[in-house]
């Protein structure tokens, strides 16, 4: 059986503390760049590139807040601020500057559905400059100095519908295999942006070669060569996909049409995988059937390990 998993209020204070970043960033493509001077002298202007090596804004918190990685490609600026100076810009330009940051992918742009219900005066009021439409959709724009101001009980509301909507359902179900390594995982959110597919693929075969929970790996954020050498260390090798014969610890490996990994998965026992999509607090630790691996990676090439 499947049904949402549960949020403690707990959790959704953690999520509060960090879901909106210190710093406001906003990126600007070349036809953008008349809004510059709307900044003032309160800001710091990064190329793209130099932006990309910066080790404060390649944190996992601003990389998953803003979600770089749906970022438009066509980006030449970047513009840096403390969080009190946006809401200090003319209604009209914060519109511009936010529907920019819509058309290009950032993150912290949520439709106004999202708020329907749950938002009420003062907190209206507030929000009210942040509102924007495009494409004949409302859409709000969610900043630090903004997000400070709002109710509690509007932004545990507002997270838990977020969540909702950000990944499918967990399987709960006691006749779906498990793996002992897993349990305390298994449809249950992160409290940090970070935890990544690749790290708890890693985890879980690690903590099974060694014979010991090795959960500091579950919550790093993994990249692929540190994947794909974790693999090796653990003495996985590439066999031959057949999905009529996947066996228990089997691990699946989807790349792109260029040869970069974008999703690994941990196979547990009769098609049931141990599984996390994405970085952020909003995917889930969960078990998934092979059928919903193969419906949201399936243009990619998998490609199966082996011990």
């Amino acid at each position: 059986m499947s049904k949402r998993i549960n949020l403690s209020q707990g959790k959704l204070e953690k999520w509060e503390e960090s879901f909106v970043p210190e710093k406001d960033i906003f990126f600007l493509r070349e036809q953008d760049h008349h809004l510059l001077k709307e900044f003032g002298h309160n800001c710091l202007l990064f190329s793209k590139e130099e932006f990309s090596n910066h080790p404060t804004y390649a944190a996992i918190s601003y990389a998953s807040s803003y979600t770089y990685w749906t970022l438009a490609e066509d980006i030449t600026t970047v513009v840096v601020l403390p969080h009190r100076v946006f809401p200090s810009l003319k209604d009209s330009v914060k519109t511009a500057i936010l529907t920019i940051q819509h058309e290009i992918g950032r993150g912290l742009i949520f439709e106004s559905r999202y708020f329907d219900g749950i938002l009420r005066e003062p907190a209206k009021s507030l929000l009210l400059p942040y509102e924007f439409v495009s494409n004949n959709r409302q859409y709000i724009g969610i900043q630090k100095e903004v997000w400070n101001q709002l109710p509690k009980s509007l932004k545990s509301d507002l997270l838990n519908r977020i969540a909702y909507d950000y990944d499918t359902p967990g399987i709960f179900d006691p006749y779906v295999p498990t793996e002992s390594m897993t349990s305390t995982y298994v449809n249950a959110y992160p409290n940090e942006h970070g935890p990544n597919c690749l790290s708890s693929t890693l985890f879980v075969a690690a903590s099974i070669s060694s014979g010991t929970l090795l959960d500091w790996i579950i919550k790093e954020w993994v990249h692929p060569t540190t994947f794909m050498n974790g693999l090796k260390q653990l003495g996985y090798k590439e066999a031959p996909l057949s999905k009529d014969a996947m066996f228990p610890h089997d691990i699946l490996v989807w790349r792109d049409n260029q040869e970069r990994i974008v999703h690994a998965s941990f196979h547990i026992d009769q098609h049931y995988f141990f599984n996390k999509n994405g970085q952020t607090f909003f995917n889930p630790w969960k078990t998934v059937h092979m059928r919903e691996l193969e419906e949201q990676w399936g243009m990619h090439t998998v490609k199966v390990y082996r011990k």
